[in-house]
């Protein structure tokens, strides 16, 4: 079997910076979906007696194991191809491990590397670069179009103007079609989330002030507070500090790991895309959507694990705390032009990576089922997977490895005996063969 280089991660460890400033997340998920990031120059590069290729670059390289590289430029022409970080001997000096064989032995040409995207285009940006729609690179027709919006005004600019002060975050949604970056008014296309008698619902921006409601389905990566136990509005000015985060997916799904707090094991989980659907091709869209519905003025305190939808895979348990946990399209096998529907995750427990039920071996990790609002068994989600180990003690993404599985693990806040607390999720990158 050939290595594993679809599902790629992200993390500030790589030198990428999430801040206390408007347009940090668009220019995050840019490098993340689109680009990649670039190397340095590729000083040196071999071959060795394994397969596995060496790289020494002019300066560090802020990669981290089991990441996935992409090198172009290369002669022969095998070289070029995508790659598991193997190993990491110094901060200069990389080890590879290619997806197809090489048979070559040598290296006569060096070309250029780079950590590689997870495999999404920019279909449309705005003028002013506030906004972006994106989506998997050949798509099939299941495949969303993401709409990710840092509008800080209403279109005319005088029917709502939002604070730039305030707690950022971005409008964000998936649809089944776009002609143009603001084509979301269409009542013939679907949605997520999805109130059909007010398409705009979700990119709105009405008021001014502390009075202002602005959108209705958020990815929030910096409010006021240490931790989503915190009450505070989003009038209330965010501290400014670097937000740890972990970015992980491919062309189907990913997910969006981060503390909008100064807390950096206090994260929580964004996400969207396709899962692995239980039901017959064709008759729903099998998108889902994680992010805090929210129509509240900007004045109104709340503690973000209040908020609809904020914590997707905790508190499930908590009678008072639960905040349904993702969105989905409803099933209907007449229309598909519904208000959409939320899950039930299918779990051990609400507190994954703390309560520690699994905790015999080096990697406990459960795939996530979910059924939704109508008691449909509706699939498992990619990628993302339920830790029954302990993974209290992280703040940070950590690459781990269990035989020839790749994993990654990063801190998630949990509630238990109504306090916040640290627990984790896994990411599974696939098998290095």
């Amino acid at each position: 079997m050939a290595t594993d280089v679809d599902v790629q991660y992200f993390s500030h460890l790589n030198g990428l910076t999430l801040n206390n400033n408007w347009g940090d997340l668009i220019r995050l998920l840019d490098k993340a979906l689109v680009t990649g990031v670039d190397f340095t120059q590729i000083t040196a590069a071999s071959i060795d007696a394994q397969g596995d290729v060496h790289i020494t670059l002019y300066a560090a390289h802020n990669a981290m194991l089991f990441q996935v590289v992409e090198l172009t430029g290369f002669a022969p022409a095998s070289f070029n191809q995508k790659y598991r970080i193997k190993g990491v001997p110094n901060t200069t000096q990389l080890i590879l491990k290619p997806h197809t064989v090489i048979v070559e032995t040598s290296i006569t040409t060096v070309g250029a590397g780079k950590l590689a995207p997870l495999g999404y285009e920019i279909i449309f940006r705005d003028a002013n670069d506030v906004k972006r729609v994106y989506r998997a690179k050949n798509p099939t027709a299941q495949h969303p179009f993401i709409r990710v919006d840092e509008s800080l005004a209403s279109p005319d600019g005088a029917t709502g103007v939002y604070t730039s002060t305030y707690a950022k975050y971005a409008m964000v949604g998936l649809l089944e079609h776009m002609e143009h970056i603001d084509d979301y008014q269409n009542p013939d296309v679907l949605q997520l989330p999805f109130d059909p008698a007010d398409t705009s619902k979700n990119w709105k921006i009405v008021g001014s002030g502390s009075s202002i409601v602005r959108g209705w389905s958020r990815w929030y990566w910096a409010r006021s507070g240490s931790n989503i136990f915190d009450a505070s509005s989003d009038s209330s000015a965010p501290t400014t500090a670097s937000r740890g985060f972990t970015i992980t997916g491919d062309k189907d799904a990913f997910y969006f790991l981060s503390s909008s707090g100064t807390g950096v094991n206090y994260k929580t989980l964004k996400g969207c895309g396709l899962f692995t659907s239980a039901l017959p091709d064709g008759i729903v869209k099998n998108w889902f959507l994680m992010s805090i519905l929210k129509s509240d003025t900007a004045a109104t305190s709340y503690q973000e694990n209040r908020a609809f939808g904020a914590t997707p895979l905790t508190d499930l348990g908590q009678a008072s705390y639960k905040s349904y946990p993702f969105h989905v399209p409803t099933f209907d096998e007449v229309s598909h032009l519904k208000a959409h529907t939320y899950t039930s995750p299918i779990l051990p427990d609400s507190r994954t990576g703390s309560s520690a039920l699994y905790d015999g071996t080096a990697m406990s990790a459960l795939e996530v089922p979910f059924s939704d609002a109508q008691k449909i068994l509706r699939g498992t989600l990619k990628h993302v997977m339920y830790s029954g180990i302990n993974l209290s003690a992280l703040v940070k993404t950590t690459p781990v490895i269990t035989g020839s599985s790749m994993y990654i693990n990063d801190s998630l806040a949990v509630i238990a005996s109504n306090d916040v607390k640290t627990g984790g999720l896994t990411f599974y990158l696939g098998e290095l063969e």
